[in-house]
């Protein structure tokens, strides 16, 4: 019963930001050219493109991610991995560890979380529902957004929206702000991620908008990405700071875990 009440509030974490796949930028959500050559970024845009080619090349750094959604405020550190499907790991400071690897989610709790219950390889798994949609789904795609910040630049450089909003101070570096608008779209089975109407939930409201932000260092590396979806007084952002490029571990799928849902 404990390890089921923490995974449950590890999960609503990741939870929280379901709304967040609403922005558009998965492969086939027609937020890049398709068909036909396209004219290298300029500008703006180039700098992005740019950052994009470096990250691409490093393929993981660590990662600093934090959530806040209705009402919830969260931070957490670990590893990013982009050289293959989106993988992250990260630990809360609370004794809960989060993985997401092979399109689930897996949670693990220290024995001072459980009581002495838990362990470093006793996981949960929440796995997406094949019969039918889940907010598992959901989150998952908004997550492995920040867990591949090369596809986010590249997506962001060719819709070509981008400004430049001067530069800031991140980890104590000077880094360039560039800002850019995301199209929402709705999900549902023709968009090819398994998923079916019947999520207004978990959906973006009439009226929302999505934005993202990056910031790029004077090597072109990106250091730090925010997603937000706002509508009326409400928000909901998924923030990354990334570091140390090309140092992650492999973040592979635990040996075992208990199913949560």
């Amino acid at each position: 019963m404990q390890m089921t009440r923490l995974a449950a509030g590890a999960a609503s974490v990741v939870l929280a930001v379901a709304a967040l796949a609403g922005c558009a930028g998965r492969p086939g959500d027609g937020t890049a050219a398709t068909s036909g050559p396209t004219a290298p970024a300029t500008g703006a845009a180039g700098e992005l493109a740019a950052a994009a080619e470096v990250m691409g090349r490093a393929g993981n750094s660590r990662i600093r991610f934090g959530v806040a959604a209705e009402g919830l405020s969260t931070t957490a550190t670990g590893y990013a991995r982009w050289n293959g499907r989106p993988a992250l790991q990260y630990a809360d400071g609370k004794g809960r560890i989060t993985r997401f690897v092979g399109g689930a989610l897996y949670f693990s709790f220290a024995a001072e979380a459980t009581g002495g219950a838990g362990g470093a390889e006793d996981w949960s798994v929440m796995l997406p529902d094949e019969n039918g949609p889940t907010p598992v789904h959901l989150s998952t795609l908004a997550t492995e957004r920040v867990a591949d910040p090369a596809a986010e630049l590249r997506r962001a450089a060719a819709r070509g929206n981008v400004t430049e909003r001067g530069t800031e101070d991140v980890a104590g570096a000077p880094a360039k702000r560039f800002h850019s608008s995301v199209p929402l779209v709705r999900r549902s089975g023709s968009a090819g991620h398994g998923l079916l109407d019947g999520l207004a939930d978990f959906m973006p409201p009439p009226g929302a908008t999505c934005t993202a932000d990056f910031w790029i260092n004077e090597r072109h590396e990106l250091v730090r990405l925010t997603l937000s979806l706002a509508s009326g007084p409400d928000r909901q952002d998924i923030a990354a700071e990334y570091s140390e490029p090309g140092s992650a571990p492999e973040i592979t799928v635990p040996a075992s875990a208990t199913p949560m849902l």
